[in-house]
């Protein structure tokens, strides 16, 4: 779970023990649940589908199936107040999910209306983050390298030795070379 993750389930742990403060150990596995069922708003799917590929079969569904059944089953009323206070339970923590999603897409946006687009011109003289020669998982600064073109706001293709390879404004940084570093 990634730190944005842990923290959206941490608010979430906490406003339930705020709003059930006797009862929210009960109600972790249905919060939990309601989580990875709602999509995420980066991604338009729900952690559930991302792993297994398809939609969860909650209790809601699980009601339609009970009552599909022509023949009335003894434990069919018994099972029907189950899936229906379990539904009622994963109401709410679906709520609080959003809530939270809410708030952290707030504080993503945030964080990406700080950022600012960087622009190279072509012929400019960069450093590339690449690989080093060692260990590919140990990147660090090499270069300097030329701007062949540039892509889009994000990309640009670089001359790396004889080749041209297209690369991440990421990945880049721009080289700025005073006159008194060589004695001019």
């Amino acid at each position: 779970m990634g730190s944005a993750s842990a923290s959206t389930a941490l608010k979430m742990l906490k406003r339930m023990a705020a709003e059930q403060p006797k009862e929210w150990p009960r109600f972790i596995v249905p919060l939990l649940f309601a989580y990875r069922e709602v999509p995420q708003a980066s991604l338009e799917f729900s952690p559930f589908e991302l792993v297994y590929g398809r939609s969860v079969r909650g209790p809601l569904q699980v009601l339609r199936e009970l009552w599909d059944e022509k023949e009335p089953d003894p434990a069919v009323k018994t099972t029907y107040v189950c899936v229906l206070d379990l539904a009622e339970r994963l109401q709410e923590t679906c709520e609080v999910t959003k809530q939270e999603l809410l708030k952290a897409k707030k504080v993503q946006k945030s964080y990406y209306k700080r950022t600012k687009l960087r622009i190279l011109e072509e012929r400019d003289q960069c450093l590339l983050l690449l690989p080093t020669a060692h260990n590919k998982l140990l990147s660090q600064w090499q270069g300097p390298f030329e701007v062949v073109k540039h892509l889009s706001d994000l990309n640009y293709l670089m001359q790396v030795g004889p080749d041209q390879n297209r690369f991440h404004i990421n990945m880049l940084k721009k080289l700025h070379t005073s006159s008194y570093m060589f004695g001019s």
